[in-house]
């Protein structure tokens, strides 16, 4: 508990940014680049609306390798700054987000179909590989995030739908998807302290063992999502009731 709780407290996890981006927890890394590409959104979907959506991916794909080259061979700034500190260097996957997003709405048909064909399947397993190969060099590491962010949505995307043909397990993994925001916001303190523990025990043991404590913090993580989804709407209600304009009165005979 010091200065940079209440620095953490207002949004910022981007400066001292070698101290504060993973302050407390290391999973709210992105918090800060969240608050950034919602401050740019409407910059961007003003550029997306001019461009179409492939000027606009050339745009932001030019914007985030560049941004990454200054970044690590230009400037030589810490690496949080490329992990997302800096909102240009993470702006590919927001951009392709915005794209599918809007083509989606377009034509949801269409989109589905090319999204869940063979080829883009192939093709985002491709893209994956070279995202784990580009870990080799500096210059390489420029499309790290860009190609694994691409190439894993697309996968889980697909996995989701191959559940499907076993409705259980699709029904388990959909309502566990539900609340997983809180899983992921609250586990890495829990799974960082039994890796400590379990480093010198065998890979059966620790994968199996991971397995269990992934399944408890998950039970426990649901509930209080639930509680605090319960708890938030409560809130916003008792505010919408307080603004909201009483209903006129009858016009007089």
């Amino acid at each position: 508990m010091d200065y940079r709780f209440f620095l953490s407290f207002l949004g910022d996890r981007i400066y001292p940014v070698d101290s504060i981006f993973y302050y407390v927890n290391p999973a709210w890394w992105y918090f800060g680049l969240l608050l950034q590409l919602y401050l740019v959104f409407p910059l961007l979907f003003r550029l997306l609306q001019k461009l179409g959506p492939i000027g606009f991916l050339v745009a932001c794909g030019m914007v985030t390798f560049g941004s990454r080259y200054l970044l690590l061979l230009v400037l030589s700034t810490h690496g949080y700054y490329v992990q997302g500190a800096f909102f240009g260097s993470r702006l590919w996957e927001f951009a392709f987000g915005m794209v599918l997003g809007l083509l989606y709405r377009r034509s949801p048909g269409e989109i589905e179909h090319r999204l869940f064909s063979f080829p883009v399947i192939i093709t985002s397993v491709v893209l994956y590989v070279l995202g784990l190969y580009s870990y080799a060099t500096t210059q390489t590491y420029i499309a790290n995030d860009a190609l694994i962010g691409t190439g894993l949505f697309v996968m889980l995307a697909h996995l989701a739908r191959w559940c499907e043909l076993l409705p259980r397990l699709g029904a388990l993994l959909a309502y566990v998807g539900a609340f997983s925001y809180g899983l992921y916001l609250l586990h890495q303190p829990y799974v960082l302290y039994f890796a400590e523990r379990l480093r010198d025990m065998n890979e059966v043991t620790v994968s199996v063992l991971g397995c269990v404590i992934i399944g408890v913090l998950t039970c426990l993580t649901i509930p209080l999502e639930r509680y605090v989804n319960q708890l938030t709407n409560r809130i916003l209600d008792r505010k919408k009731a307080r603004i909201q304009p009483s209903a006129p009165l009858p016009a007089e005979i």
